[in-house]
């Protein structure tokens, strides 16, 4: 069966204008998503970088003993007041002070507040967080993790009581995260993928997936700890970029927490960003170009059977 010549006609014309439509159309919708990527990694970038000073604000206020240290009845005091001055503190604010201890200066504890008693001196000299604080004489910290309590910041301060350049004494302080964590995850609620907060090991403190509750010290994704490493490497305080793993494409977004090694990171996968889903727009443009050009096509054969082909004549009478 041949096909009509007026099918060929419009078929012809419709292929022609498809052919650079189809070229300008892949190049309008990759550069539509391209620019929708863009704001969105702008748009993680500004969340992160903001939960990063409100943490480090926190941090400031809630989780800092050189607040204690520095106070003269605390550091000229004996070690029975020093105990009742660290008791007062955690009564001030039990949601976080879970347990303070006073060490002298190979690390073995001397006192202790919020324990029933001191039975038995714990000796922190071979602790890495004790042994960081004596060698640069300045504040140090790790976090713990427990399989059934929140992760706790253990903090070594050193004090200076006397006019000598060698700290005096220690003072060593458990100090709960939960409240950090909480933050964290009330930051993160309104997430598309997972935001949360890392120590310097790597370690998720606290997320918005609930996924450090189910498995403590659980270790960032390799997305993640990629952009935290490329950061750090640079030495940049944020970083934003697309990642690509395992055949999919993750938008990741990792601000540094100001005077801490902690890191705020943000991941979402490429297809649930709400760039990517109001992208929908420009495919509509493109499905409405096809169908003008195939309406196009009809008339373009309506248009040369009225120009183009000769009229007849009437007939004689």
């Amino acid at each position: 069966m041949k096909i009509k010549n007026e099918y060929k006609f419009i078929v012809s014309v419709i292929l022609m204008f498809l052919l650079p439509f189809s070229i300008l159309s892949a190049h309008f919708l990759n550069g539509a998503r391209g620019l929708l990527t863009k704001d969105t990694l702008s748009y993680l970038e500004l969340r992160t970088k903001t939960a990063a000073g409100i943490l480090s604000s926190v941090l400031t206020v809630n989780y800092n003993l050189s607040k204690i240290t520095a106070v003269k009845d605390f550091s000229a005091s004996s070690l029975s007041g020093k105990k009742v001055f660290l008791e007062r503190k955690m009564r001030e604010n039990p949601s976080v002070f879970s347990e303070f201890s006073v060490l002298n200066r190979s690390g073995r504890e001397i006192a202790r507040a919020g324990t029933a008693s001191l039975k038995d001196p714990v000796d922190y000299s071979k602790e890495a967080v004790f042994r960081m604080a004596a060698q640069n004489e300045q504040s140090a910290g790790a976090v713990e993790f427990g399989d059934y309590t929140p992760p706790a910041l253990l903090l070594i301060e050193p004090v200076v009581a006397s006019r000598g350049a060698k700290p005096d004494f220690f003072l060593a302080g458990r100090l709960s995260l939960a409240y950090l964590g909480e933050v964290t995850r009330l930051m993160g609620r309104n997430s598309r993928g997972n935001f949360g907060l890392l120590d310097g090991g790597g370690q998720v403190i606290a997320d918005s997936m609930g996924r450090s509750t189910i498995t403590p010290g659980l270790k960032a994704t390799p997305e993640v700890s990629k952009m935290v490493a490329s950061a750090s490497d640079k030495e940049f305080s944020s970083f934003t970029s697309e990642v690509f793993f395992r055949g999919r494409t993750y938008l990741v977004s990792v601000s540094a927490v100001s005077g801490t090694k902690w890191w705020v990171f943000e991941i979402m996968d490429a297809v649930d960003m709400p760039a990517y889903t109001g992208s929908a727009w420009a495919r509509r443009v493109v499905v409405s170009g096809i169908l003008l050009i195939i309406i196009f096509g009809f008339i373009s054969y309506k248009l040369a059977q009225v120009w183009l082909l000769p009229r007849q004549g009437k007939p004689s009478a």
